[in-house]
């Protein structure tokens, strides 16, 4: 079990605890990982398929909830020794377990207690940290960061010269080779023609961190399940399905919006009937129903926050909500950025 704490306590206290109860490394799992998992895409099918609108090809398909939001491999990591571990995915295959029925009595207007508001906290939060939307969004920011400080470091060729004299390999050149080498090298880190590169791992350990901070914070706050008024209308959800804006419209800033704010609301399509809104500060949980006009402003937010993916029931729907944003011609930028 030392191995098992190693190798993955970078993903946060949630992870590392469920590990270390396990009698044995998790060396079998499923190779094909759904980000969206299937029981929850079962929530929007109509006779057992999904309207799938993709956004690289503005087409809309129909296809099964076993072939969406679904990648390779993607919440296994390898441990020192070079093995696959999937333990990872089987905590996430914990949670959606304890969030399916939560799900099914939110949609049915029924009551739940403070533990399964807590579970459902946590799988919904997870439909923002577990998505390649987010992962994306957490390589793209760090690669920035890094640039700006690589440049930063390598600002001068003076400044450049002295980072490389400290490097030991360097020991033996002399004061003309080592200005050559710093020429170059503040020529190539203030040009645009290198990038960096984070890791898979890395994004998804900073994530699952983030997830165990805010999961909580969401848990407390007030909630509010939109139903439809009407069966003839429903919900979609996208391949970034948590949605976080704002109570009122306000200036940009520097710090952006973060879900502790006191004016954070979070929306979340629990299924085709049904969305949540999180807001306030209170902790309570009550239930509306919303007519066409609402059900619409909804879906069009919820859409237009997508990485590629809409789904829902109906290929009417989804294709007009694409339309309508123009989401072919738009390119998806991350949600996370550096100032």
């Amino acid at each position: 079990m030392e191995q098992s704490g190693d190798v993955l306590s970078e993903f946060g206290p949630a992870a590392a605890a469920a590990i270390d109860k396990a009698p044995d490394p998790l060396l079998s799992g499923p190779k094909r990982q759904h980000y969206l998992p299937r029981f929850y895409l079962e929530g929007f099918i109509r006779d057992g398929l999904l309207a799938v609108y993709d956004r690289e090809t503005n087409e809309v398909r129909r296809q099964a909830p076993v072939n969406t939001g679904v990648i390779g491999h993607f919440y296994t990591v390898e441990d020192t020794e070079g093995r696959k571990r999937f333990e990872v995915e089987a905590i996430f295959s914990q949670v959606e377990d304890r969030a399916a029925p939560i799900i099914k009595k939110l949609a049915a207007k029924e009551g739940i207690t403070a533990e399964q508001r807590g579970d459902l906290a946590a799988f919904i939060t997870l439909g923002m940290f577990r998505t390649p939307d987010l992962l994306e969004s957490i390589k793209s920011m760090h690669a920035e960061v890094v640039k700006r400080m690589t440049k930063a470091t390598f600002g001068s060729v003076e400044r450049a010269k002295e980072s490389l004299r400290k490097r030991p390999d360097n020991a033996g050149l002399s004061e003309e080779e080592l200005e050559r080498e710093a020429q170059a090298m503040f020529e190539f880190v203030q040009g645009d023609k290198w990038r960096a590169e984070i890791e898979h791992r890395w994004a998804l350990g900073m994530a699952l961190k983030m997830w165990g901070v805010i999961a909580p914070i969401l848990a407390g706050r007030n909630w509010r399940v939109m139903h439809r008024d009407s069966d003839k209308r429903s919900f979609i959800t996208t391949d970034a399905p948590l949605i976080l804006t704002t109570t009122e419209r306000r200036e940009n800033n520097f710090w952006g919006i973060g879900f502790a704010n006191a004016d954070a609301l979070v929306f979340f399509p629990l299924c085709e009937s049904c969305v949540l809104a999180i807001f306030g500060q209170d902790g309570t949980t009550d239930h509306i129903a919303i007519d066409q006009t609402w059900t619409r402003q909804i879906n069009l937010v919820v859409a237009d926050r997508c990485k590629q993916y809409l789904v829902g029931r109906d290929e009417e729907l989804v294709h007009s909500l694409a339309k309508f944003l123009g989401l072919h011609k738009k390119q998806w930028q991350p949600k996370m950025r550096v100032s």
